[in-house]
């Protein structure tokens, strides 16, 4: 398989730190993300039950991507979010998009 320039980070989470998660990745991806020139898109996700959260983050080029994932703020925050466990991690290739 091809690496794509999407990663997308999924966690297992206690339901409390909702709040603070979605609040350290907002700042993350407000001020260290999306001001990069290979910005597409990101996205926070969090199950019905709270106890799942997810990011999405969509750079312009596997390059892109590769540099976002290397500096220490990113690393940090998507390694070491609050009350989370079983930290899952994969790229993948988009095979179809379907846009409006």
């Amino acid at each position: 398989m091809t690496e794509g320039p999407v990663l997308i980070h999924v966690w297992e989470v206690d339901p409390t730190e909702e709040s603070s998660n979605v609040q350290r990745l907002d700042e993350l991806f407000a001020h260290q993300i999306a001001t990069d020139p290979g910005f597409v898109s990101a996205r926070i996700l969090v199950s019905d039950d709270r106890t799942s959260m997810a990011s999405v983050i969509e750079m312009r080029s596997v390059t892109d991507r590769e540099r976002i994932d290397q500096l220490p703020e990113v690393r940090e925050t998507l390694e070491h979010l609050h009350g989370a466990a079983n930290l899952v991690l994969r790229l993948y290739e988009q095979v179809k998009a379907y846009n409006v």
